[in-house]
């Protein structure tokens, strides 16, 4: 890459914006968002990437809601009103990246990455997400602004400096944001009688970078990076699913999951992260943990990368009543395989927000005020486990070096035990993070390589 000599700020209105005051809603504006960034000789720096707008939620009549009626996930927050990304190149119109279930990748990604320190700064700020129900209610009140960095692999990877170039780059992007409908984004106990939210005021703002000679260098290739997703349901105490990615470099995966009547329902935060857990069989609500006791991946139904399973049974401990695992302790190998597969290179500190509260403990830290996600009184009722919780594994390699494994022809496999007691579906929400490449022919010929 050619040394960036001057910077330059942009600010780009969506393409389908059609006049003051444009509202974009499930319920009472367009559902989707467009952006265009032209092809031009400079890199667009990635890094300082941003998506604008103001959020504003409502009662069904267009109140303001008060505390529980209407609000956003606490922990990603504005990112749960977006249920797909897609991106592609200008150029060609040919696809780079589609993300779909874009808020459960965030539920994981911006969740187990950030810690104490983050939630109570610039967390806010851009995502409107404090790690706190009570905070997050007031936020609901009033304007929620946002300046929210786009979390798709193209722009969080190594090279963060996109060529725009037609001859020597992608060719310009194309982005388009699909909302989620209201009953997915939001939860409260307004929500299924009509509560909704309204987006205004977007922009995408950022900076080109500039290089002296006025041309991006000539180049043969650009690799990057992009995300995959896989929906699942799991219900049994032994259960493997596979899945064919059909990618060539595959750096990681991991699984999230949350109870299958939580998933778009208004009632329940669906981008909550819990452990497995089963239904109460009296009341059918999910609030009885139902651990897991061992964890494995296969490739080609072989184990890989570790020739052995990960052993959590010496952590399940069964309390007073059969098949109840209240006392289970805290699953640190798993946490710790699944920390990695999102981010190899954690802090202590971007670590205890989804270390502690992945044992169980209604707060991290000791600060109830900041890092409780619910009271200490629900924190095992109602399935409002506030949990960082996941499964996950490096597949190229577990000091986040740049390898990769190949899955073209390969299927990958994934098999969970646990105490599921086979009545209490839980979805999965697997992920793959992934190395694309763009080859460059001649006469103009464009091959992207997944």
């Amino acid at each position: 890459m050619s040394q960036i000599v001057a910077t330059r700020k942009f600010e780009i209105a969506p393409d389908n914006l059609t006049g003051n005051g444009q509202v974009w809603s499930p319920q009472t504006g367009n559902p989707i968002i467009t952006f265009t960034i032209a092809n031009s000789e400079m890199y667009l720096r990635s890094k300082n990437l941003k998506l604008c707008f103001d959020v504003e939620l409502f009662t069904a009549g267009g109140g303001v809601p008060t505390n529980g009626q209407v609000q956003l996930s606490d922990r990603i927050g504005a990112a749960g009103l977006f249920s797909q990304l897609e991106i592609n190149n200008l150029a060609l119109n040919q696809n780079l990246e589609t993300i779909r279930n874009f808020g459960r990748l965030q539920s994981s990604l911006l969740a187990n990455g950030s810690g104490w320190d983050d939630y109570t700064t610039y967390l806010s700020n851009e995502f409107g997400a404090s790690a706190n129900i009570n905070i997050n209610n007031r936020y609901s009140k009033g304007v929620i602004s946002c300046a929210m960095p786009i979390m798709a692999g193209l722009f969080l990877g190594a090279n963060r400096d996109i060529p725009l170039s037609n001859d020597n780059g992608v060719g310009g992007l194309f982005l388009k944001f699909s909302l989620s409908p209201n009953t997915s984004a939001l939860f409260g106990t307004a929500v299924a009688a009509g509560g909704y939210y309204n987006i205004k005021n977007v922009s995408l703002m950022g900076e080109y970078g500039m290089v002296a000679s006025g041309k991006l260098p000539n180049i043969e290739s650009y690799s990057f990076s992009a995300f995959s997703s896989f929906y699942n349901v799991i219900n049994n105490n032994d259960s493997t699913f596979q899945v064919s990615p059909s990618l060539n470099a595959v750096v990681s995966s991991y699984t999230n999951f949350i109870p299958v009547t939580h998933v778009s329902n208004g009632a329940e935060d669906g981008y909550k992260t819990t452990p497995l857990l089963n239904k109460d069989p009296t009341t059918g609500v999910y609030d009885q943990l139902a651990p897991i006791t061992r964890v494995s991946w296969t490739r080609s139904g072989i184990l890989y990368p570790l020739q052995f399973g990960i052993d959590e049974s010496a952590m399940v401990q069964e309390t007073a009543g059969a098949n109840v695992f209240g006392n289970s302790k805290f699953e640190a190998e798993r946490q710790y395989y699944y920390s990695m597969a999102i981010r190899p290179k954690t802090s202590s500190q971007t670590d205890t927000l989804a270390g502690q509260n992945s044992e169980g403990l209604p707060f991290a830290n000791g600060d109830v005020e900041h890092n409780t996600v619910s009271t200490t009184a629900n924190i095992a009722a109602s399935g409002t486990y506030a949990n960082v919780y996941g499964v996950g594994i490096r597949l190229g390699d577990m000091m986040g070096t740049g390898s990769s494994v190949n899955f073209k022809t390969s299927p990958y496999g994934l098999r969970i035990q646990s105490k599921l007691n086979g009545s209490s579906p839980m979805a999965a929400f697997t992920f793959f993070l992934y190395r694309s490449r763009i080859n460059y022919g001649t006469n103009g010929v464009v091959q992207i390589i997944n």
